[in-house]
């Protein structure tokens, strides 16, 4: 009888502790995911502040930095859009990109 009350309370522990573990994961990823974006959002703003100074060189590093900051989806094509541009001297289509990969979000 001990053996099956020990069992039966090692079975609820490992229960809860892998609920919980369930619990923090889920909860978790979203917040990971947001600081992404508005950590690509930021690298977006200063991009923007740079083509404004005519400083194409620091846009295009804050773009790189955004691209690597973002996981797959219409935002980071936006970002890869905007470097394209940048590097054929369309700062225009750049600015432009930057803006739709920003309203994305």
């Amino acid at each position: 009888m001990t053996l099956m009350v020990q069992t039966f309370r090692l079975a609820i522990a490992m229960a809860v502790l892998f609920g919980v573990t369930g619990l923090i994961i889920s909860s978790v990823a979203p917040v990971a995911f947001a600081q992404d974006k508005e950590t690509a959002n930021k690298q977006m703003d200063e991009a923007m502040k740079a083509l404004d100074s005519g400083d194409n060189a620091g846009a295009m590093g804050y773009l790189q930095e955004a691209n690597q900051s973002l996981s797959e989806g219409p935002e980071k094509t936006e970002v890869g859009e905007a470097m394209t541009a940048l590097q054929g001297g369309n700062v225009t289509g750049a600015m432009t990109a930057i803006q739709a990969a920003q309203s994305m979000q």
